[in-house]
């Protein structure tokens, strides 16, 4: 479904989204989106609701609105999800000191939320702050889940906390939802202290740094992202650098790896077929994890360090011309020998 109004420039599009893994099952649901702005002089904005159940009996919804106003002096990040996920998935026994593999069955329910204003200080330069809140609940379904819940230190636990970031972002008002020759790089620190079940004040910082150029054709791109994130000591378990997040290497379940430093890299290129709205988008990642975890609790994530990749080829189509906005297609294959598809709207990154 696709709707334009030339008197605002705004349009909405609703579209199916579908994902399947070996830990999460297989799923189908639907997106809407609708870009629009806030003054006719600022960037667009976006507008995003999604919901989607999968076979495992789990489902989640999630609301989130980008907003550029005041000729982009001002931006603002609203997000909202609800989640709740029946997952299983193998273990190899040796790294807990079994013989072969188990396979844990856990039953996790998330609320979260984030807000988050920036103002323009120079050029192209950003600062802000930013709030959060977490309610997360663990549930173990077997015995299997229970000891994998205990031995990393897994517990049910709200929270909440606020950062300052910056950011340097080199992309055009045309650019911000397909960048061509730009460059983005965002820094926050974040800080949760002792409030609601937090027993421990941490903090952590984030790195996210993109680059974009424009080879070939000039809709043909190579983007590339480096993501840090890094833990401090007391951090718990479900507050952890987790692989799968932000699209962050894709094919990797989200909360199976974590620890307290993670190091990720990933690049696509987005090859537009001839003159058609169709492009083809190989990809690939790699992740080191390190740092282990002791969280608040008696289990370590030492067992996750290492080296993680997936890599992959996507299909998407461009569902509207101006801003290049894309409906797409992944399938992943990684290196734990699984395949995962993910169909979404807009680019990994």
């Amino acid at each position: 479904m696709y709707a334009d109004d030339t008197k605002d420039k705004s349009s909405y599009k609703v579209v199916p989204i579908i994902s399947s893994n070996p830990t999460a099952g297989t799923g189908a649901g639907v997106m809407g989106t609708i870009m629009y702005h806030a003054d006719k002089t600022s960037s667009p904005s976006q507008a995003i609701v999604s919901m989607q159940y999968t076979d495992t009996n789990s489902y989640n919804i999630f609301a989130i609105n980008k907003l550029f106003f005041s000729d982009d002096k001002w931006q603002s990040n609203t997000l909202y999800t609800h989640i709740l996920n029946n997952s299983s998935f193998l273990i190899n026994g040796e790294d807990y000191g079994f013989i072969g593999t188990f396979e844990p069955n856990l039953e996790v329910t998330i609320d979260a939320a984030l807000q988050q204003f920036m103002y323009l200080i120079g050029q192209h330069i950003y600062t802000g702050a930013q709030l959060f809140y977490i309610n997360q609940n663990f549930k173990a379904l077997n015995q299997q889940g229970e000891f994998f819940l205990k031995d990393n230190g897994i517990e049910s636990s709200q929270r909440a906390g606020g950062g300052l970031t910056f950011s340097y972002d080199t992309r055009s008002k045309k650019e911000k939802f397909y960048p061509t020759n730009s460059i983005f790089i965002n820094l926050s620190y974040n800080y949760f202290p002792k409030i609601f079940d937090t027993k421990k004040e941490f903090s952590n910082i984030l790195l996210n740094a993109r680059k974009y150029l424009s080879i070939g054709k000039a809709n043909d791109i190579l983007a590339l992202q480096f993501l840090g994130q890094y833990c401090s000591k007391e951090t718990p378990d479900g507050a952890l650098a987790a692989l799968g997040t932000r699209n962050v290497i894709r094919g990797f379940p989200i909360g199976k790896y974590k620890t307290r430093y993670m190091s990720a890299f990933q690049s696509e290129y987005r090859y537009t077929i001839k003159q058609s709205r169709f492009r083809i988008v190989p990809f690939a990642g790699y992740a080191n994890l390190s740092g282990g975890s002791k969280g608040t609790q008696t289990g370590n994530r030492d067992k996750d360090n290492g080296n993680y990749y997936s890599g992959g080829i996507g299909v998407h189509y461009i569902l509207e011309q101006k801003h290049q906005l894309d409906y797409r297609v992944d399938v992943v294959y990684s290196s734990d020998d699984e395949v995962s598809i993910y169909a979404s709207l807009n680019q990994a990154f």
